[in-house]
């Protein structure tokens, strides 16, 4: 663990032009931040705590809101919790993880899992986990090729915006494969999925709420590494087809921000060692 000064490092997160901030029982209020070098938090004292990465032996999302990190000094094991708030460029600020109805729920889980948990590989691959059951390779095919058919089903802009579909081939292809989800995702009741294929917004929807789940497979530890850069790729896909497509962002932004997402993606990853666009 060191002090430094934040300018000093890259700041590789956040990322997506929001801001992380958490509390710690001993340290107290202040930023997460994640450099080439370290795993940051800037006390609002101005004092910057560093944890190294030789140093750290273990960092995980105890919820969607607290990131353990496990740390050596000397030889000696300590650890620290931080609760995290994301502050997005509208003001609005969550400490918990939306409902499916939120229009920022996949936004808030990939800015802390994607920024945070993505960059330490090892805690997934070689922590001991107890009743886990790790998601076998044909399932895993599955849930992508499922996922890779809904992104190909994305209506027109028109389509999305009416809130009507107005190819009815279109329609008929999202009902077909919104019969063979619950299968494939393991939820017959729905009770995690929506149901493409109900309307051009449903479609898009459960795209996002697939890679949601995918999102909460990996910070189980179900997934492994190399999945989870298979599905980093098709988050980059998602983000590829709603700009070809010509969607606005979240809060009307031009069809530009859908690419600019998609190449800041590229860019962080590469930075950790994972080529997406292998795997597109």
């Amino acid at each position: 663990m060191q002090e430094g000064a934040l300018e000093e490092m890259e700041t590789l997160w956040p990322y997506g032009g929001f801001t992380v901030r958490a509390s710690e029982r001993k340290l107290g209020e202040g930023r997460l931040t994640l450099t080439e070098q370290s795993f940051l938090f800037e006390a609002k004292s101005a004092e910057i705590i560093g944890f190294d990465f030789p140093a750290l032996r273990l960092i995980r999302l105890g919820d969607p809101n607290s990131v353990e990190v496990i740390f050596s000094i000397q030889g000696e094991l300590r650890n620290a919790s931080f609760r995290v708030k994301c502050t997005f460029p509208d003001g609005t600020e969550r400490d918990d993880l939306p409902s499916k109805e939120d229009s920022y729920r996949t936004s808030l889980f990939r800015a802390i899992t994607g920024g945070v948990v993505a960059r330490f590989v090892s805690d997934h691959s070689s922590a001991k986990t107890e009743g886990l059951t790790k998601m076998n390779d044909e399932m895993f095919e599955a849930r992508c090729k499922d996922l890779q058919r809904n992104i190909q089903l994305f209506p027109s802009k028109q389509e999305l915006d009416a809130g009507v579909f107005l190819d009815d081939a279109l329609k008929q292809q999202s009902l077909e494969e919104a019969e063979m989800e619950p299968s494939i995702w393991e939820d017959p009741e729905r009770t995690k999925l929506f149901y493409t294929g109900t309307s051009p917004g449903m479609t898009l929807d459960n795209a996002l709420e697939k890679l949601d789940l995918f999102q909460e497979d990996w910070v189980s530890g179900r997934i492994s590494p190399i999945q989870r850069a298979k599905v980093v790729a098709l988050d980059y896909l998602v983000d590829s087809r709603q700009y070809d497509l010509g969607y606005t962002g979240v809060n009307g932004e031009p069809p530009q921000v859908w690419k600019d997402g998609a190449e800041r993606l590229v860019e962080f990853e590469s930075q950790l060692g994972v080529d997406v666009l292998a795997y597109v």
